[in-house]
This record gives structure tokens, C-alpha cells and sequence, in this order.
């Protein structure tokens, strides 16, 4: 995923409207989010995850508790985030739980969460509700929400949670970043051919059994031997039996 265009509107310490673009930083494929304790650097990584999947980059707080509290109060809480992935343009807006002034009349009124996901390159509605855009974002990246914290937005203090996480948590999380379904689909298949492979011979190997078991052969090596016995036996039968026929004919002629 390569971030385009972020856009803070009363969000975290930023009262007004903030806009990040990261065509500036040029192609790059890293720079530095620089600047004091309390700048906002988190609250930008907070702004981009929220965006995503309607949750911050940390569980301490919620969408809804990033409003800046000195925003007008006019001014909704709104983040637009736009990037691109695999060659397609996408845009996300959305906009938490929050109070906002009455149309009509004095006082407070609440405004309900939303979200919505648009593919720019071809002006198309891709989910309109918070729950359907979190569910197309994880489609596309690939990743939930506590993996993408995980390995591509690292909060302070969580990079820990990377290294001591399960082997199986760390297997699911890089399966997903380095695409290798393709080789468990692989080693599936193979698992199953050979599984089949098994069924057969041991099918075959029942067959074998069972027909030495009529002939009351013990083993295949037995019947080697009983062959081995039998072989001199058939063949002067044979002979004898020819030499009958040859005289049969010889008794029948005029």
C-alpha cells in the first residue's frame, strides 16, 4: 500500500484542517515523521489506521476520543485518506461517533459514525458503511487490523508484542505480507495425492492378502517358493501331456 494524501480534519491535536501530501516527500521509499512529544506524529499513524479500519493504532482510544476538543464545534471530526495498491487509486472517508450542533434550534446533537470507500480510477462506490468499508480494506491489504498494527503502522511500545507474539500469529502474519497461500495450497495438494497414493497400495496390499489367504499361502516369499516348487512339476506335466496328444493323433490316423 502507497500512501497518497491524508487529510486531518478536528483530529487528534489538529483543530483545523491538516493535509499530508506524500507525493511532496518524493519516491522514496522511506522518510521520517519528525518532530517533539505531543506534535502529532501518533495521531498521524492513528489517522491512517483509522481510516482503514475504523480503530486506532492502539487500544487506549477509540475513534470517537480523537476529536480535538479544541475544534469548533462546526467542524466535523472527518479523516480522508487516499492510496494505492496494486496500481489502483482508492480514497476512504470517514468520520467517528461524535456530538455536533442542532440544524435547528439550540443544543447538541449525535452524529453516527460513517465511512466510505471509493475506487478513483473508476469513480466507483465500493462500501458506503463503516463495517462494510473495514471489511473491504482487510480484502484488499490482506491483513486485519491487529496485523496491520502489527507489522505496518507499530505503535510506541508495541513493537514488543511483534516479537513475542505465537508462531502461528507471526506464520499468519507474514503467509499474508509475503503471499505464500500459494505454497500451503501446493503442499495441501501434495498431502492429499499422496494420502491417496497410501489408500491405494493398502487397498491393493488387502487384495494381495486376501488372495494368498484362499490359496492358503502364508506370505508373498512362501508363494515364491511354492512356485519354485511347482515350476519343474507344470513343466514335465506339459511335456507329458504333449507327448500324450502327439500319440492320440498317431492312434487316430487311417
Amino acid at each position: 500500500m502507497k500512501p497518497i494524501k491524508l487529510t486531518l480534519q478536528a483530529f487528534g491535536p489538529f483543530s483545523g484542517v491538516e493535509q499530508i501530501d506524500f507525493r511532496s516527500l518524493g519516491e522514496s521509499p522511506l522518510f521520517l515523521i519528525n518532530g517533539p512529544t505531543g506534535s502529532g506524529k501518533s495521531s498521524i499513524l492513528d489517522a491512517i489506521c483509522y481510516a482503514l479500519y475504523g480503530e486506532t493504532t492502539g487500544s487506549e482510544r477509540t475513534g470517537d476520543q480523537m476529536r480535538c476538543d479544541y475544534a469548533d464545534a462546526k467542524l466535523l471530526t472527518t479523516i480522508t485518506f487516499e492510496f494505492e495498491l496494486a496500481n489502483v487509486r482508492y480514497q476512504i472517508t470517514r468520520s467517528p461517533d461524535q456530538e455536533v450542533p442542532k440544524q435547528r434550534g439550540e443544543g447538541m446533537t449525535k452524529k453516527s459514525h460513517s465511512a466510505e470507500l471509493i475506487n478513483l480510477d473508476t469513480d466507483t462506490l465500493i462500501a458506503s458503511k463503516p463495517k462494510q468499508v473495514a471489511t473491504e480494506v482487510q480484502t484488499l491489504i490482506g491483513l486485519d487490523v491487529k496485523q496491520f498494527r502489527q507489522v505496518m503502522v507499530i505503535p510506541q511500545g508495541k513493537f514488543r508484542e511483534l516479537l513475542t507474539a505465537s508462531s502461528k500469529e507471526r506464520e499468519s502474519i507474514f503467509g499474508q505480507l509475503f503471499q505464500t497461500q500459494i505454497y500451503t495450497t501446493i503442499e495441501r495438494v501434495l498431502f492429499e495425492r499422496a494420502a491417496g497414493i497410501r489408500r491405494a497400495k493398502e487397498e491393493f496390499d488387502n487384495q494381495i492378502k486376501g488372495a494368498l489367504d484362499v490359496a492358503s499361502i502364508k506370505s508373498e516369499q512362501h508363494l515364491i517358493q511354492v512356485l519354485a516348487e511347482l515350476t519343474p512339476i507344470i513343466e514335465k506335466s506339459e511335456a507329458e501331456l504333449k507327448q500324450a496328444e502327439t500319440a492320440r493323433l498317431m492312434l487316430n490316423k487311417p
